[in-house]
């Protein structure tokens, strides 16, 4: 069955120590992910023959491009957050003036400057909202002031470098046989680094757009078993149509000893698709039964064998077996009694 990454890529944002969310972006028009390596070739020999690359350098790069406004993108790129309170702003307003006299709608910090139909400019001191121009009696005027009102505001520092948040990005897979969505990918960048290249476009016949662009970041490995990585790529079915070729019980046989009394040990069973797929741990999601009847040989619904070695002959038996998916894949487990 064919599948496809048919449309854009909706953006969670979230702060790296503590998980809080910080954005959903689901109103995207475009988003990339690109991972790029370098390599140095070393050539030797007759004809420089090529006789190995050094692959290094990797980097993982997204750009998300959204068609909304949002304080957060700018608020990334800058380092800094939004905040909230009375912000100095600066106001317009057109009125007619009465023989010189008018109200305007903000209240004023510090003088107003008044556009008069001519294009002179002047300037007068406010009593509270009121102005009193002598030269634009009934006139159209704008007034131009600053005043204070309560906002969002976001300051631009020279020096504050761009944020490290946590990005996921969720896409559909869709299958050429069926028009709904059949798996959703969902790649998790730990530590992504905002660039902080900010480009805000104003334009009389379009809808602007922001961008979120950056790097990925080593985050450190939790094991001693695998290395630092840049992010995790999962692909989650819509429904549970994991499909494996076979499955192993592990281990494959067990030996008890038979004047041991009683004795227990633990089956796991893996499901094995092949290619490049890794095993996946499928023991719950399996039943177990014990083949036949053995007295003082039992099994659990967990998987844990157990043996009363005084009760059953000394031997070897195929006892225990693995059933995965309703009987759709099975596998057995050997017992043997020393």
């Amino acid at each position: 069955m064919n599948e496809f990454l048919v449309s854009v890529a909706d953006v969670i944002l979230r702060d790296p120590t503590t998980g809080n969310a910080l954005m959903h972006g689901k109103a995207n028009i475009s988003s990339a992910f690109t991972l790029t390596m370098a390599s140095a070739d070393v050539r030797a020999g007759i004809n420089n023959a090529l006789l190995y690359s050094y692959y290094h350098t990797r980097e993982l790069t997204v750009k998300v491009e959204a068609a909304t406004i949002s304080e957060t993108i700018l608020a990334l790129n800058v380092g800094a957050t939004v905040s909230t309170g009375a912000v100095n702003v600066l106001e317009t307003d057109c009125i007619v003036l009465t023989s010189g006299s008018g109200v305007i709608t903000g209240t004023p910090v510090g003088d107003v400057s008044v556009i008069l139909p001519n294009g002179n400019i002047t300037t007068v001191t406010p009593s509270v909202k009121n102005i009193y121009v002598p030269t634009g009696a009934n006139q159209l005027i704008t007034a131009i002031y600053t005043t204070s009102k309560a906002a969002d505001q976001i300051v631009v520092a020279t020096t504050t470098p761009p944020s490290i948040v946590d990005l996921t990005l969720v896409a559909e897979i869709r299958a050429s046989s069926q028009s709904s969505v059949t798996k959703y990918m969902q790649i998790n960048i730990p530590r992504f680094q905002v660039t902080g290249g900010y480009a805000l476009s104003l334009a009389a016949n379009g809808v602007s757009t922001e961008s979120l662009e950056g790097k990925a970041l080593a985050s450190t490995a939790t094991d001693c078993t695998s290395g630092d990585y840049f992010a995790k790529v999962s692909f989650i079915p819509v429904t549970d149509s994991t499909s494996y070729s076979s499955i192993a019980a592990i281990p494959s046989s067990i030996t008890f000893p038979a004047a041991s009394g009683s004795a227990t040990s633990q089956l796991s069973v893996l499901g094995i698709k092949g290619g490049l797929y890794s095993n996946t741990v499928i023991t719950s999601d399996c039943s177990f039964t014990v083949t036949g009847s053995y007295p003082g040989i039992g099994v659990t619904a967990a998987g844990l064998v157990s043996v009363a070695g005084s009760q059953i002959a000394v031997g070897y038996y195929w006892l225990v077996n693995s059933i995965y998916a309703s009987g759709s894949l099975t596998d057995y487990t050997r017992v043997n009694v020393s």
